[in-house]
């Protein structure tokens, strides 16, 4: 019959998967199960190589922001959980980085030291091209090293720990769950980056991780999100900041931009907002960039056609106008006299039930579109 304090354990980390606001009872009950006086956990994005995620349990004090938004940049304890996840154990800290480095290091001394925790045991436990997930177990400032019974204990645990963590990956990559904002971006055909308020790139939806891959537009460099033009990047860096700065996401946007894309394509409209409070699993300050193509979201000629029953020409004239061409223009295009196109946009209007082109522009934008999901290499 299996040991009801391990099936208990069992049952709460998989609960933690499956619905992120049970992580910290998650990361209690191992913490129990193994007899540590606290555990942690964290996630990371692989493309932008950030800590999107960090919970804990326990004797540690530390803030998750200032983990993910600094500690996490210097921390000497990754590549040793990349060494673990290799080997297939768990390291110590204190017995795999030596006493010299620990005696300087910032991350030792301003963040594990000062939040109640002297040493690690941790693991990256799964890995795949998007994310990695990683574990530790904690023993506070003034405790014995862990004992035999602990490490026990932890060999008992991995492997659940180990298909756990790939549960947890994997719900990330078909979109079931998300880092940031629990899920409810990465069905969008809209890009939806997550920045901290220097602009270095915390997490990215899959449309705007393949925006930022393309670098047509938009694109991380050194960390930090750019745009294609320097006075661009300068008016970007300038909304997350005041994004960012305000915190409390009261205002539902810092503003928004053009931004030029290559060969003519048309240029992205990017939004810049506030990370409301609870949308991320660590506090503000953050912010959301909202990147969307205006070709990608509107109607097909054929979809129009269709709906207001248009000729093809009606409904070409239609959807350039919904681009912001004008007729004048689109005479010189087609090599049609300007009258001609007058007497179709009146039959236009009348066919789509509205008075005037400024209205019918605005039908035709809010009119909804699905778009398939494009290959990692197909330009948006």
């Amino acid at each position: 019959m299996p040991d009801v304090a391990y099936s208990k354990t069992v049952e709460r980390i998989f609960d933690g998967v499956l619905d992120g606001r049970l992580t910290t009872q998650a990361l209690r009950a191992i913490a129990e199960y193994v007899g540590v006086s606290g555990a942690g956990c964290a996630l990371v994005n692989q493309f932008t190589r950030r800590v999107s995620r960090a919970a804990w349990w326990g004797s540690f004090n530390g803030s998750p922001a200032d983990y993910v938004n600094h500690y996490s940049k210097i921390d000497p304890s990754r590549a040793l959980w990349d060494e673990a996840l290799a080997s297939g154990t768990f390291l110590q800290v204190s017995a795999s980085l030596p006493p010299a480095l620990l005696r300087n290091d910032e991350w030792y001394n301003d963040w594990l030291l000062k939040g109640g925790v002297c040493d690690i045991l941790g693991a990256n436990l799964y890995e795949s091209p998007s994310h990695k997930m990683s574990v530790g177990l904690y023993r506070a400032v003034g405790e014995p090293s862990f004992s035999p019974g602990v490490m026990e204990r932890l060999q008992e645990l991995t492997p659940v720990l180990r298909n756990a963590a790939s549960l947890q990956v994997r719900l990330i990559e078909i979109g079931w769950r998300s880092p940031i904002g629990n899920g409810r971006f990465d069905d969008l055909g809209t890009g939806v980056i997550f920045t901290d308020a220097g602009g270095e790139v915390v997490e990215t939806n899959r449309t705007a991780e393949r925006i930022l891959r393309i670098a047509d537009g938009l694109t991380i460099r050194d960390g930090q999100i750019c745009a294609r033009r320097n006075f661009e990047t300068a008016k970007l860096a300038s909304l997350i900041a005041s994004a960012s700065a305000s915190g409390s996401g009261s205002d539902l946007s810092a503003g928004c931009m053009l931004v030029a894309r290559d060969c003519g394509r048309s240029s992205y409209i990017v939004r810049v907002a506030p990370v409301r409070a609870g949308l991320a699993s660590h506090d503000p300050p953050m912010a959301m960039i909202l990147v969307s193509v205006p070709d990608r979201n509107r109607i097909s000629e054929r979809e129009l056609a269709e709906l207001y029953g248009l000729t093809p020409a009606e409904s070409r004239i239609a959807i350039a106008l919904a681009q912001g061409k004008r007729l004048t223009a689109l005479a010189v295009e087609s090599e049609l006299q300007i009258t001609t196109l007058r007497t179709q946009l009146s039959s236009i209007l009348k066919k789509c039930e509205v008075e005037r082109q400024s209205d019918l522009v605005r039908l035709i934008s809010n009119i909804p579109v699905i778009h398939p999901r494009p290959n990692e290499t197909e330009h948006l």
